[in-house]
């Protein structure tokens, strides 16, 4: 009963944060397990497991018989989209690509700034349509990656309401996001070549190879002399799983057999290496960018990222055979991807008009 309950100022430190009745306890490994206390003679506790958010329902289980209302307002207010998203974190963000789950951390930081703040947390039922359009101008200097984050909090919200902890429709939906415009940059041949000139060895083989196969970045550099089977180099694709098979012919069968002897004795099963260590990301965008610099395309219009070489791939496979051999060049589902994909950064390849009347 309520009479049994232990004055609040005579309370614990460890437990002032918790609900009435909530104690936690810690073990000597540091980890924390919560209780219920049903402030029995003699003393009950009730487990309720490690998680802070579990732990919160099953409180509500026990506690539902003392005050219906004031634990469904509690749990709101403790429920904070900083808490839901600390269990995306731990239990969904792993099973993410390398490269997604650093981009979402990143996206987070934003994100638990402005929904997450020390003194002010948004519990996740009280964040309206209203918060994610505010959120949005907050960010609206950086629209594309506020763009991202929306997507990523509208993600962490649906996880939300499969947990139970809102049953909320998600405030993303109906909400206008700022406008943005595929990337427009095709790299010219006479451009790929003067970069390809002032790089370094690694960046060489690694420009020729993103365009010879079309592929991303981080499936670029992640290619193993173990994906080269009976003369085919395989490729299984970070961004969307999808498998590719590309024979290894003509100038690619080249470019692997001098990137073999490049890598040598290298311990490391990577393609591409550099003084015998596997090329990152951080090298290869330092290798391209001191290239650019040096081929005196660096801050011109003739400008590109090393992204940009898999839509040259795929643009000049478009105009030498057809959209089909483009669309499974870049492992895409449906050709309408690859159109949209490359048809901006070059046009569509047409005939001119034949004058009228002509004898």
């Amino acid at each position: 009963s309520r009479a049994l309950e232990k004055p609040q100022n005579q309370m614990s430190k460890a437990h002032r944060h918790l609900p009435a009745r909530m104690r936690q306890k810690k073990t000597s490994s540091g980890r924390v397990y919560y209780y219920y206390d049903t402030c029995a003679k003699p003393r009950k506790w009730l487990a309720l497991g490690a998680d802070f958010l579990e732990a919160l329902k099953r409180y509500a289980d026990y506690e539902i018989e003392y005050n219906e209302k004031e634990m469904a307002e509690r749990i709101n207010r403790l429920a904070t989209f900083g808490l839901v998203a600390d269990r995306y974190v731990k239990e969904k963000l792993p099973a993410k690509a390398p490269r997604t789950q650093r981009d979402y951390l990143t996206q987070l930081n934003f994100l638990r700034e402005f929904f997450d703040s020390r003194d002010n947390p948004a519990p996740i039922n009280d964040i309206t349509t209203v918060d994610i359009y505010e959120y949005l101008q907050w960010r609206k200097n950086a629209p594309v990656r506020a763009n991202r984050e929306v997507s990523l909090f509208s993600v962490i919200f649906n996880w939300a309401r499969n947990w139970g902890y809102t049953n909320n429709a998600n405030p993303c939906a109906g909400v206008e996001k700022h406008a943005e415009f595929g990337r427009e940059v095709y790299v010219s041949h006479a451009v790929f070549w003067r970069v390809h000139a002032a790089a370094e060895p690694h960046v060489q083989f690694m420009m020729l190879m993103a365009y010879l196969t079309g592929q991303r970045v981080a499936d670029t550099i992640k290619m193993k002399v173990a994906d080269i089977h009976d003369n085919e180099l395989w490729i299984r694709q970070n961004k969307t799983g999808a498998k590719v098979r590309i024979k290894i012919q003509g100038e690619l069968a080249m470019l692997i057999e001098m990137a073999l002897q490049w890598r040598a004795d290298a311990v490391c099963d990577n393609l591409f290496v550099k003084n015998g260590r596997p090329v990152s990301y951080a090298m290869l965008n330092g290798g391209i960018r001191r290239a650019r610099e040096k081929a005196g395309v660096k801050g011109t219009a003739e400008d590109f990222e090393f992204r940009d070489l898999r839509a040259k791939a795929a643009t000049d496979v478009d105009d030498a055979v057809d959209i089909e051999a483009a669309r499974k060049l870049l492992g895409h589902t449906t050709q309408k991807m690859t159109v949209n994909y490359i048809r901006r950064r070059k046009g569509a390849l047409v005939e001119p008009a034949a004058m009228a009347g002509k004898k």
